[in-house]
C-alpha cells in the first residue's frame, strides 16, 4: 500500500471548483494552502496541467484525507486524473511525491501531486499561468 501521504491540488480540485464537490468534500479531510515548485498550464479541455520545474511556484492547497477514508478518496482522485498505477501506458497524469510549502508557517510537508506526462502537448497547446495561480488565472478568464 502506498503512503498515505496528503495530496496537493491546484485546479478543478480546489476549493469552490466543481471536482471539489464530487471528490474532496464526500470525504473528512483538512486543507491548507500551500505552494509547490513547477509551472501549470490552462488546457483547452479546461483544467490546467502541471509540469515539475524549477522555473516557478504554483498555488493550491494540500488535501489531508482521514486515514478511514484515504483509500477511497486517492482511489477517486486516481481515476479522475487518468492514473492507472506507476508507469501504465494509459495515464494521462502521474502521482508523484514532492514538497510542498505551507502559506502561513512555511513548513514543509511532502505530499502526493498529479503531473501531467505529456510535456510536449501542454507546452504545445496550452496557456501557461505565468503567476501559478489557476484560480486567479480563471477568476480573470470570467
Amino acid at each position: 500500500m502506498p503512503k498515505q501521504l496528503p495530496v496537493f491540488v491546484y485546479g478543478t480540485l480546489l476549493s469552490g471548483f466543481h471536482n471539489d464537490s464530487g471528490y474532496i468534500k464526500p470525504f473528512s479531510h483538512t486543507k491548507t494552502r500551500a505552494t509547490i515548485k513547477g509551472e501549470i498550464y490552462h488546457l483547452p479541455e479546461g483544467y490546467p496541467g502541471l509540469l515539475m520545474t524549477d522555473a516557478g511556484e504554483v498555488a493550491g492547497e494540500i488535501v489531508d484525507f482521514a486515514p478511514e477514508v484515504y483509500e477511497k478518496a486517492l482511489a477517486g482522485l486516481d481515476e479522475l486524473e487518468t492514473y492507472y498505477g506507476e508507469g501504465d501506458s494509459r495515464n494521462e497524469y502521474e502521482r508523484i511525491p514532492v514538497t510542498a510549502c505551507v502559506r502561513e508557517t512555511g513548513q514543509e510537508v511532502e505530499v502526493y501531486v498529479y503531473r501531467y506526462l505529456d510535456e510536449a502537448y501542454v507546452k504545445r497547446v496550452g496557456t501557461r499561468v505565468e503567476h501559478g495561480d489557476w484560480r486567479a488565472f480563471m477568476e480573470r478568464a470570467e
